[in-house]
């Protein structure tokens, strides 16, 4: 009988390797007394053999067909086989001594047999290594195409097949093809801006579905987008510090009041970062008599400590001064980012609040001291991290009581 993905391929015809396509019919032929479907063909013996009737004659390759290049007759028949449904595999090539390629085989995404055991002879010990759990897709198809090189840097198409033994791709799934899935300019600039604010790549690319109204014209699958994330987060590397050194450096250019500063250890790596934009210093200029420092924030991947300096505007809002990243909290770090507060604001707070610190307690006194212009600022602890620790250093039957508290 023939299969219901014989009646879904009206796009596509069936004729056979080895046999005599001359006599089979364009409509549909008999085969044990069945009638096969209009647009299929069968041979006589019953084999079936796909061959694209959609694509154009100008687009098809043939026998002698030259190209100025191996990489543009690659190209060519890999846009014929987007067009005939079907993805084209880089297969074995022939090189001289000197890395010239004499041929080049191109071949069906569904060419061998992906079933190892049979690499294996009998009796063979050798194990096979874990593979992943995938469905295989390939059933021996002989469809190719054969690249020869000619003097001149010219290739010539030597051998061409262009009839499959499968089934090519269907109308509705044509977007789910290797060839097919592309990620547009469009598709990577909104992984990435989505990336800014912690939208992962799954969420990022239902938002791009709902966009482009559908899955199908995405252009590409989630599998891409995750693929695009990773390619991103490779490529930046450890180069990640110098890129915002860099962007810093560009910000500075733009805006005369933004100030930052940078700190490496010994092996050039960066170990404190401080930054302060024109806005934030223009708060601190006005609202900067307490300042609230608190180091208690940690990056991911780095294991930095984000602090930033932080107060209150004269509608009781929270507003910031500066940040700093610091790879460890102890005096020095500490010092050198109240030293940084310093250059960037120009003069002491009155108060500066902070938790229950040792290394802070030694830092601030020696950092925002008194001098002939300002008065030495106040240290002050956090009341917040006091009530805090008052159930772990009191007990909780002290705390119930309401009017202790």
């Amino acid at each position: 009988m023939i299969t219901e993905d014989l009646v879904k391929m009206s796009s596509n015809q069936v004729i056979s390797f080895g046999e005599d396509i001359s006599d089979v019919s364009n409509t549909y032929c008999s085969t044990d007394n069945e009638k096969v479907e209009s647009g299929c063909m069968v041979t006589p013996g019953g084999h079936k053999y796909y061959v694209p009737i959609s694509v154009e004659d100008n687009l098809k390759p043939f026998i002698g067909k030259s190209f100025q290049s191996l990489e543009s007759g690659i190209a060519f028949y890999s846009e014929y086989g987007l067009l005939s449904d079907f993805n084209v595999r880089r297969s074995a090539e022939k090189t001289q001594s000197d890395h010239t390629i004499l041929s080049k085989y191109l071949v069906c995404h569904k060419d061998g047999f992906s079933d190892a055991k049979l690499n294996c002879p009998e009796g063979s010990k050798s194990k096979i290594g874990k593979r992943r759990r995938t469905m295989s897709g390939r059933c021996g198809c002989e469809a190719k195409l054969v690249l020869k090189y000619s003097p001149g840097n010219i290739y010539f198409v030597y051998n061409f097949i262009e009839a499959h033994n499968h089934p090519l791709v269907p109308e509705d799934s044509r977007h789910f093809r290797k060839g097919s899935r592309k990620m547009s300019t469009c598709s990577m600039n909104f992984v990435f801006d989505a990336s800014k604010v912690n939208i992962g790549t799954m969420k990022s690319f239902r938002m791009m579905k709902e966009l482009v109204k559908g899955y199908e014209n995405v252009g590409a699958t989630s599998r891409e987008f995750r693929n695009f994330d990773r390619d991103l987060k490779a490529f930046v590397g450890v180069a990640d510090a110098q890129m915002i050194i860099e962007k810093f450096k560009v910000k500075q250019e733009t805006d005369p009041c933004f100030f930052y500063d940078v700190d490496v250890d010994p092996a050039g790596n960066l170990t404190k970062l401080f930054w302060a934009d024109s806005t934030t210093r223009r708060n601190y200029e006005l609202y900067g008599d307490a300042v609230s420092f608190d180091p208690t924030f940690n990056t991911n991947k780095y294991n930095m400590v984000f602090a930033p300096f932080t107060g209150v505007d004269k509608h009781n809002k929270c507003v910031t001064f500066a940040s700093t990243l610091l790879s460890k909290e102890d005096v020095p770090h500490f010092t050198w980012a109240f030293e940084a507060l310093l250059k960037a604001m120009g003069r002491n707070p009155v108060c500066i609040v902070t938790d229950q610190c040792a290394a802070m307690k030694q830092a601030i006194p020696k950092c925002f001291k008194e001098t002939n212009d300002f008065p030495a600022s106040r240290h002050r602890l956090c009341m917040w991290h006091i009530t805090e620790k008052f159930p772990l250093k009191l007990g909780h039957f002290l705390c119930k009581e309401t009017e202790f508290m």
